[in-house]
Order: C-alpha cells, then structure tokens, then sequence
C-alpha cells in the first residue's frame, strides 16, 4: 500500500470516527507524532500497529478488516459510511430516543459554542481528606450538532460525547487504553457563554476492583479554542503534560471547597446532590458573550 494512499484512508477514518489524532494516539498507546507522520504519508505503520488499527476501526465500523485497507479511495470512503460525521455520531449516540437525540442536536447547534473551550475541574481527592485533585478538559462543538468532550489526567484520556438538554450538560467519555469509563451531570448556563459549571461525575477508582465512586466537580474555563483543532490538541495536551493534579493547599476558594463540602445530604441517606438554586455555575459578562 502507498504511503499517501493510507494517509489518505487514514484521514477518512479520523473524520468518520470524528476523533482526533491525539486520540487515535491515546488508543492505540502510541506516540501523537506517530500519527502525525502516518496522516502526513512520510511513514506507513508497522504490520503490528496496523493490526492494532485495524480492530480498533473495527470496533467502530462492523466487519471492517484488514483488506479493507486495499480499497480504491471512493470504496474506502463508501465503506466507512461515506466519512459523515453525522453517521458516525449517530453509531455512537444510536441508545438515546430521537426526540431527545434531536433536543440534543438543537441544543449543540444553538448553544454549544456557550462551553467550548479548555476546562480545569477540581473535586476532593479520595485518599488524603482535605486536599483536591484537577484534571483539563476539552469542550468542542463538532460536525453533526455532536458535542466532543475530553479529559486528561496524568497518563490517563478521555474521550466521549456530551449532551445538552434544556439547562442540563451530560457528558461520558473512556478511555481506550485502561479500559475505564466516566460519566457526569452538571448544571449549565443560559444565555451566557459559561465561565463555571458544577455538577457530579462517576467513575471509578483504581484500587483492585475499580470500585465506584461519585464526586462533586467543579470547572472553571482556563481558555477558549483556537479555531484550529491540531493547536488546541498541542495546548490540551501540552496543559495536561504541565498539570500537577494534587491542587497545592491553599489553592482552591472557601466558596468552591464549601459547595463540595455541601454535597452531601445527611438528612437524606444515600443521596448526593448540588442543588440548582444555589450552583456555582454561572456565565461571562453580556459584553464578551459573543460566540
């Protein structure tokens, strides 16, 4: 197979899974300039990364193998379901009812460019009482009215979809290569570009049997995107790389620890909750709530 055919096809199958090359990197446990040199045609994978490729595409595209990497072009295209992102988002979105589907859609379309941008959550750390952790995050509006949602800590990567539905954003995200799943539910702005949100996440922890656990999140946006999505992936990963995710003590505002002191509910056992009336989340200044 040519170098510049598989860039190529490569590209295709990027644009159809509507993901990133950092994520393709994040997937397959490979370097991002990997990629980037297999995009670009100046190197073709290895017979093992190939492979690795391959059942990863597979796991997104029914019955795709090998061969299919020998396709013409147009039979590539036609074969990854014509590269609509739509399709493919549709593949990954297909358990949610239509009408709440296209509630989400409208609310993307309309509202998403309110929370794009670079995040910095912050949430009680599980082993040391009293201390917080953060990780970044990366909100984008992509093609198909799909909102895309990643989160970085240390070596671990998120990706998913997000949900915005009336005043509510619902995210999910895994990541490939732990095997780990996160979700959440924060409460959202009207109007407004957002400038903090606060909700609850689930995820789990990584003692020996991944044991659940729900936490009070807080995000406060550290940045807007660029426009082009190769830089803001340099600066997402880049902000990760430089993270420390132990907040230094001190760091984190009385408001922001007593509103995560506060999620807990003992006059009703076993329940969670951060209600709206009072969130923290909150917008910009009408004179920058431009999108």
């Amino acid at each position: 197979m040519r170098r510049d055919s598989f860039a190529e096809k490569l590209r295709v199958v990027l644009k159809a899974l509507v993901l990133s090359r950092t994520g393709l990197a994040s997937a397959l446990n490979v370097d991002k300039s990997l990629v980037g040199r297999w995009a670009a045609g100046t190197v073709t994978p290895s017979e093992h990364n190939l492979a690795n490729l391959t059942r990863f595409v597979a796991s997104r595209v029914e019955g795709f193998t090998m061969l299919d990497w020998e396709r013409s072009p147009v039979d590539f295209v036609a074969r990854l379901g014509g590269g609509a992102a739509s399709e493919s988002s549709d593949q990954v979105l297909d358990w949610i009812p239509v009408p709440i589907l296209e509630e989400a859609r409208r609310g993307a379309r309309q509202r998403g460019w309110a929370y794009e941008g670079l995040w910095q959550s912050i949430r009680a750390s599980n082993d040391l009482p009293g201390r917080f952790l953060r990780d970044i995050v990366e909100i984008r509006h992509r093609p198909g009215d799909v909102i895309g949602f990643r989160s970085g800590i240390e070596g671990i990567r998120y990706e998913g979809t997000a949900l915005l539905l009336q005043n509510q954003f619902f995210f999910s995200g895994a990541d490939a290569v732990h095997g780990t799943v996160i979700f959440g539910i924060f409460s959202g702005v009207t109007r407004q570009r957002a400038e903090v949100i606060e909700g609850l996440s689930l995820g789990t922890l990584r003692d020996a049997g991944g044991s659940p656990l729900a936490s009070a999140c807080v995000m406060s946006r550290i940045g807007l995107l660029s426009g082009d999505p190769e830089e803001d992936d340099r600066r997402f990963e880049a902000a990760v790389s430089s993270l420390t995710p132990l907040v230094p003590e001190g760091a984190v505002s009385k408001a922001v620890q007593d509103r995560l002191a506060r999620t807990y509910t003992p006059d009703i056992p076993g329940n969670m909750r951060l209600l709206f009336a009072d969130s923290l989340s909150r917008g910009a200044v009408l004179a920058d709530d431009t999108p």
